[in-house]
C-alpha cells in the first residue's frame, strides 16, 4: 500500500474517532417535557426535584424582582415552599402555572411573622410534539398577604388569551384593619402586576372606639381633645365583568379638619371601575374613598 493511501486511511479513521469522542462529550439537552397540563407534572419543569409534600417542597427561587434582596442573593436563590395554584390555557399551545412561593426558616417552615408576606410566581409552557416544556419562569411577579400565606385567591378570564390572578388578603396593626387586593395579568409568555394592592376595607373601631362612640356626643368631644376621635368604617365588594374590575364602596368616614375640629360624618357610597388591558389596570371612573392609614 502506498504511503498516500495509507495516511488517507489514517486519516480517516482519527477522524471517526474525534467525531465519536465529540458526540459521546456533547451534553444532552436539559429541555423537559410533560405529556399533560396536571400542575404537579408542570411543578417539575422549573423545580426537578420538587415534590408535592415533604421537605422537597421547598426549593430554591429568586424573588430579587419584587423585593430588596441583593441580586447576586437572588440569583443564588431563597430557600421556599412552592405551591401549584393554577393551570391556565392560554390558547391551544400555551398554557401558565400560577405558585404561591412562602420563604421558610432552618426548619423548612414558612414565616409567619405579621410582615411576613408571600409571592405569586408564574411560568410559562408552550406545546410542541414531545409536549410542554416551560419557556418563561417567573419566580416573583408580585407579594401579597401577611403571616405566611398570600391570601384568598382567584382566576377571571378577562378576553381571550388574557387573564387575572387576584389574590385577596387583610390585616390588623394597632386597632387598624384593612384589605387589599393584588391583580396579575397573564398573557402569551409573561405575567404582569396591574396592581400591589388596591384597598378595599378599613376599620379603625379597634383603635380608640371612635366609630363605636359616634351617636355619643360626650364621648366625641372628649376624643377630639387628643385627636384621636377619627372613624373610618369602609367596607367593599368587587368583581370582574369582562375586562372590567369594579369596586362598590358603603360606610363612613368621620375625620378630622385641618384645625383639628371634628367634621361631620360622611356616608360613602362609591363605585370605581378599573379597565385591565395587557400590562396595566387603569381607573377610569370613581376613586377609592379609603383614607391612608
Amino acid at each position: 500500500m502506498s504511503p498516500m493511501k495509507l495516511f488517507s486511511r489514517f486519516a480517516i479513521h482519527c477522524a471517526l474517532i474525534t467525531a465519536s469522542l465529540l458526540l459521546a462529550g456533547c451534553e444532552k439537552s436539559d429541555i423537559r417535557y410533560s405529556k399533560t397540563l396536571d400542575r404537579n407534572a408542570l411543578m417539575v419543569l422549573p423545580f426537578p426535584g420538587w415534590t408535592s409534600t415533604g421537605d422537597d417542597k421547598v426549593q430554591p427561587v429568586d424573588l430579587s424582582a419584587t423585593t430588596d434582596t441583593p441580586t447576586e442573593v437572588g440569583v443564588a436563590g431563597t430557600q421556599a415552599e412552592i405551591s401549584p395554584l393554577y393551570v391556565v390555557r392560554l390558547d391551544d399551545t400555551h398554557a401558565a402555572l400560577v405558585t404561591q412561593v412562602l420563604p421558610v426558616d432552618e426548619n423548612n417552615r414558612p414565616f409567619d411573622c405579621h410582615s411576613c408576606s408571600g409571592t405569586i410566581g408564574a411560568y410559562f409552557f408552550e406545546h410542541s410534539a414531545d409536549g410542554w416544556h416551560m419557556i418563561t419562569r417567573q419566580d416573583s411577579v408580585a407579594t401579597s398577604g401577611v403571616e405566611g400565606n398570600i391570601g384568598r385567591t382567584s382566576i377571571t378570564k378577562l378576553e381571550e388569551g388574557h387573564f387575572a390572578v387576584t389574590a385577596e388578603w387583610g390585616s390588623c396593626w394597632q386597632g387598624y384593619c384593612g384589605r387589599w387586593l393584588v391583580v396579575v395579568g397573564l398573557q402569551g409568555d409573561l405575567a404582569h402586576l396591574l396592581n400591589a394592592g388596591i384597598a378595599l376595607s378599613v376599620d379603625n373601631d379597634g383603635a380608640h372606639g371612635a366609630c363605636s362612640a359616634l351617636d355619643n356626643s360626650a364621648s366625641a368631644k372628649e376624643d377630639a381633645k387628643d385627636g384621636s376621635d377619627e372613624c373610618m368604617d369602609i367596607q367593599s365588594e368587587w368583581k370582574f365583568q369582562g375586562n372590567h374590575l369594579q369596586v362598590l364602596y358603603t360606610g363612613r368616614l368621620r375625620q378630622l379638619g385641618t384645625s383639628g375640629e371634628l367634621l361631620p360624618t360622611k356616608k360613602i357610597r362609591e363605585r370605581t371601575i378599573y379597565v385591565a388591558t395587557p400590562g396595566q389596570l387603569t381607573l377610569i371612573s370613581g376613586s377609592d374613598p379609603i383614607p391612608d392609614f
